[in-house]
């Protein structure tokens, strides 16, 4: 059971963060003004709550109780630690600018503040598409083992 749940954590984790980039993408190209956007603003925070951080809380919490199970030591079995670390490389990276960036989008599409979006937006997006890297390789370790 506690794979299984891992797994799907996984999945709904990384599908999200790459899913919301795509659809975020269509609808920052398709908004004539900042205003246009508030919507995708607003559901990249709650698809965030949600999925972003409920499924990485899942996965970590199914990942940790496997371990233990299994007796397998975090720091010491290569696997685990090499998908912890790229797991809080993606995390910080979360942190310190995408939710930033996150606010700063909510606030300038709110204001239909255009200039404002799209440096937050890019920043977002840049960031966002790099912090995707170690969540894909973290997956790979896990399955690669």
């Amino acid at each position: 059971m506690l794979k299984t749940l891992h797994v799907l954590a996984a999945i709904l984790f990384v599908g999200n963060v790459i899913v919301t980039g795509v659809w975020a993408a269509l609808a920052f190209g398709a908004r004539t003004r900042a205003a246009d956007f508030a919507l995708a603003a607003r559901a990249i925070v709650v698809t965030d709550v949600l999925f972003t951080s409920g499924a990485s809380s899942l996965l970590v919490a199914t990942g940790v109780a496997q371990a233990v199970q299994r007796g397998l030591p975090l720091w010491g079995t290569p696997w685990i630690r090499d998908s912890i670390v790229l797991l809080a490389v993606s995390a910080l990276l979360w942190l310190v600018v995408l939710v930033p960036a996150q606010r700063t989008m909510r606030r300038a599409s709110a204001d239909d503040d255009d200039v404002r979006l799209g440096a937050a937006y890019r920043r977002w997006t840049i960031v966002g598409w790099l912090a995707v890297v170690p969540l894909v390789l973290a997956v790979w370790r896990m399955v690669a083992k």
